[in-house]
């Protein structure tokens, strides 16, 4: 009887523990446990392609997949901030800690009125052919301009809400776009094309270069000084205004004592960086000099008359592009 009563129990044990299992899959709701991680704001993973600095101090970076954040004046947090379209931003550009506009891929134009608590969509031409835009800069009273894939040069007077073309297409593409004084525009692109409007960019005069390669970075120190920079390490001056061009630069001092961060060496300076893909070029008043960054890790600094070159290199081992 013993056995009999040990037997029925063995056997009703699994047939409860499936009642179970069936209960609390369709009647016990199941709660979370333990806390949620939230991703850094910035990730190793992330690509920024343009920088804006507010009054000295803040930052916006813009870049890959819609990702736009802003750090407060000690840079000690860094904030993932809302867009209204997930694209490749190529460019970021402020006029205060409140008003901001970002371009990109497919001619998208986003702008901010509050300190980027929200981004809202421009008003902006596109084309059949190509729209992506690659640069983007500001002015006094909301002007803006921006230049990109096809030849496409687009302004605003509202800050970034509304734009409208300024040149017809042109199968080229702009790399970079800069106001020299109140009335002069110049514009560089592939294949050693200089542009230049005298009329606030009603007309557009193209410009003799002393070189076919692809021109990616202007700057001007004054109305009449400016240099350009581009592939293959080409490197241009002015002391005109633009109007004429020469090459500069072919000679390159290097200096071993010139380190960027802990632990450089002299072998890591490059003997000749003409070679080497320049990208972004700046003059900076505070240190009465240029400064550029290419392929590579690649970092070249000039005198004020753009005759003195200095180079260097981030690391040894850095390969990548920028």
């Amino acid at each position: 009887m013993i056995g009999s009563s040990r037997k029925l129990t063995l056997s009703i044990i699994p047939w409860l523990v499936i009642a179970c299992l069936l209960y609390v899959a369709l009647f016990v709701e199941p709660k979370a446990v333990g806390h949620t991680v939230q991703p850094s704001a910035i990730e190793n993973r992330d690509r920024f392609f343009g920088i804006a600095v507010v009054n000295g101090s803040d930052l916006w970076l813009a870049g890959a997949d819609g990702k736009i954040v802003r750090s407060d004046q000690q840079r000690s947090q860094w904030t993932v901030q809302p867009v209204p379209k997930k694209v490749h931003f190529q460019d970021i550009a402020s006029w205060d800690t409140q008003r901001a506009v970002a371009v990109g891929n497919g001619g998208t134009i986003i702008y901010t009125e509050n300190g980027g608590v929200s981004w809202l969509l421009a008003d902006a031409p596109t084309n059949d052919v190509a729209n992506k835009l690659i640069d983007v800069k500001v002015y006094e009273g909301g002007e803006a301009w921006a230049v990109g894939e096809y030849g496409t040069i687009l302004r605003s007077a509202d800050f970034g809400q509304h734009w409208q073309p300024a040149r017809e297409h042109e199968d080229v593409i702009l790399n970079e776009i800069i106001r020299v004084d109140a009335d002069t525009l110049m514009v560089v692109g592939e294949f050693g094309l200089i542009l230049r409007s005298v009329d606030n960019g009603a007309n557009w005069q193209t410009m003799s270069a002393p070189t076919e390669n692809s021109l990616t970075a202007i700057s001007f120190r004054d109305a009449v000084h400016g240099a350009i920079a581009g592939l293959q390490g080409v490197r241009l001056a002015t002391s005109n205004g633009g109007v004429d061009w020469q090459l500069v630069g072919e000679r390159v001092d290097v200096e071993p004592e010139v380190t960027v961060q802990p632990g450089s060496r002299p072998g890591d300076m490059w003997q000749d960086p003409v070679t080497e893909h320049i990208f972004a070029l700046q003059w900076v008043a505070s240190q009465n000099s240029w400064v550029a960054t290419g392929a590579k890790g690649v970092w070249l600094t000039a005198s004020a008359d753009l005759q003195q070159w200095q180079s260097g290199r981030l690391s040894e081992t850095e390969m990548s592009w920028h």
